[in-house]
């Protein structure tokens, strides 16, 4: 062997080892490269499958604004993402009660009442080869507060239109209870310094806001909503929830304590609305409480209705001579119409000419009519002091000259004065001015005095209009056709009804979602499913 053939047989050698380095190098790159690409794809599949489970929870959270799903989507599954980063997601829903007891859900009807849901949604990536699919997990619990204003029977309902004006103040006699104002068919004009300690539900009309009109819970309008100006010293227009299911004027500045809901368009100045919650335009109307029209009940005169109530008889006469025994007892004189057994007593004075006194009522519970009169009058003074409960129909009424009721013995009692539909068999309607047999019904108005004094509680029925012009405070509810409501007047909410009369509820017709608060959001096992902790 040459010495040629030694130095080429290095030279190869060393040309191998240089490929085998080569070669390992290239094996290192490649595998690093291989596993690089895995570690990235199985980060992409992981963001990809957080990512679509919690926008499989945030599509539960807008559908349990306006329903209650008990899955998502209804389908079962849904695609998320594109090859070959593509997962499958569907999310679950459960709810549970005040006392955190699961409720049963089924087609999207939940039996019972939830007040907090835990939505778990899992998105599962395709399985490659013999590789088992991957899975990632998003658990959320949520608050649920219905989108509804919980009825209790309003404290003022009208048929048509409510004006409020002068510093008119409605409030609640209940613990913990704020009350209803419903308007059914007409428009509410409030303004100059009146305050709604509750709810106002205008069914089927519009609102108008100004000079200091405040509704301390929740407002409803169906047609337009107007606030003309903010309130002074920081103070809410609306305390709690506003929902217009038409436009919305709102002047800038004006506060609302939590959410704003308009299903038309928002016309303001300034820096706009301020909301505790949120301010939305363009929201489907399924997203706010749902209320239809009711109708004022209708109120007859049915002697049978008042159980326990003395009824028996001319309850006309009764009424007079109710009227003349007290102003004998008073020493009325001997011309007083109020004492003259040929006069019809249709109007009464508390003064000398009058009854010369106070109207005592009698010891039991007792109904009077007074329809034989085209209108009652209570005037000059006229004290009718309880000593029971009373009931006082009429075609028409009207007091004035500090009239006002009050209790004889210090007991707490209750009185009626209905001016009923005149049908002597109930048809459904509560007509105003409608006239049968000589009965008439007529207005309620009263212009000064103090109404009815605690602990005496009042409720006024009239299909036509219902007006009070005076300064007092009173307990009790107002049902009428126009009310009107004037003159740092002061009601507060006792609910009596009438016997025999069923009250329309003030919840509205169809559930319509939830308003839903994170309690928290976080991945979990994709096996786990904890029950939420109450």
């Amino acid at each position: 062997m040459t010495g040629d053939d030694r130095e080429r047989g290095a030279a190869l050698v060393a040309a191998v080892a240089v490929a085998l380095i080569g070669i390992a190098l290239a094996s290192v790159v490649v595998a690093n490269t291989i596993v690089t690409a895995n570690d990235s794809g199985r980060d992409r599949a992981r963001t990809v499958q957080v990512h679509s489970a919690e926008g499989a929870v945030d599509a539960v959270f807008a559908e349990l604004e306006t329903s209650t799903p008990c899955q998502w989507p209804a389908s079962g599954t849904f695609s998320s993402g594109t090859s070959p980063s593509t997962t499958t997601v569907s999310a679950a829903v459960t709810y549970y009660d005040v006392n955190n007891v699961q409720l049963p859900c089924s087609a999207g009807a939940v039996t019972g009442s939830p007040t907090l849901a835990v939505v778990t949604a899992t998105s599962t990536s395709p399985q490659v080869g013999s590789s088992t699919p991957s899975r990632r997990s998003v658990q959320s619990k949520v608050n649920l507060t219905p989108l509804s204003v919980p009825g209790r029977g309003a404290a003022i309902f009208a048929a048509s239109s409510i004006m409020t004006t002068n510093g008119f103040t409605l409030e609640t006699s209940l613990p913990d209870t704020e009350v209803d104002v419903w308007v059914d068919t007409g428009d509410v004009n409030c303004n100059s310094n009146v305050k709604i300690d509750g709810n106002l539900i205008v069914v089927d009309g519009k609102v108008d806001i100004s000079n200091a009109c405040r509704i301390t819970q929740n407002l409803w309008s169906k047609k337009a909503l107007t606030v003309h100006s903010a309130q002074s010293a920081g103070l809410t227009t609306v305390g709690v929830d506003t929902y217009a299911s038409a436009g919305a004027t709102l002047a800038g500045g004006s506060k609302y304590g939590r959410d704003v809901m308009i299903v038309g368009g928002l016309s303001t100045w300034g820096g706009g609305p301020q909301a505790g919650g949120s301010v939305r335009t363009g929201v489907a109307a399924s997203s706010i409480p749902q209320y239809v029209p009711v109708k004022l009940p209708e109120v007859n005169y049915r002697l049978s209705d008042w159980t326990g109530f003395v009824t028996s008889g001319d309850r006309s006469a009764a009424y007079r001579q109710w009227v003349i025994d007290n102003a004998v007892a008073n020493n009325a004189p001997t011309w007083s119409d109020a004492r003259n057994p040929a006069k019809t007593q249709c109007t009464v004075a508390g003064e000398s000419y009058g009854v010369n006194g106070p109207l005592v009522g009698p010891a039991v519970p007792t109904v009077f009519d007074t329809r034989h009169c085209a209108q009652t009058m209570f005037q000059g003074g006229l004290d009718i002091q309880l000593r029971s409960d009373l009931v006082i129909f009429a075609n028409d009424f009207y007091a004035t000259g500090n009239f006002k009721i009050t209790s004889k013995d210090g007991a707490q009692h209750n009185v009626w004065i209905i001016i009923p539909d005149p049908d002597p068999t109930p048809n459904g309607l509560a007509e105003c001015g409608k006239t049968v047999g000589g009965k008439k019904s007529g207005n309620f108005k009263i212009d000064s005095g103090s109404l009815a004094i605690a602990p005496i509680t009042l409720f006024v029925y009239t299909p036509c209009t219902l007006e009070t012009n005076n300064t007092a405070t009173f307990y009790g509810q107002l049902y009428g056709g126009n009310v009107i409501l004037r003159n740092n007047m002061t009601q507060r909410y006792v609910p009596i009804g009438i016997p025999g009369v069923t009250f329309p509820s003030t919840t509205p017709t169809a559930a319509s979602g939830f308003r839903v608060d994170v309690v928290y959001k976080r991945e979990v096992k994709p096996a786990s499913t904890p029950a939420p902790t109450p």
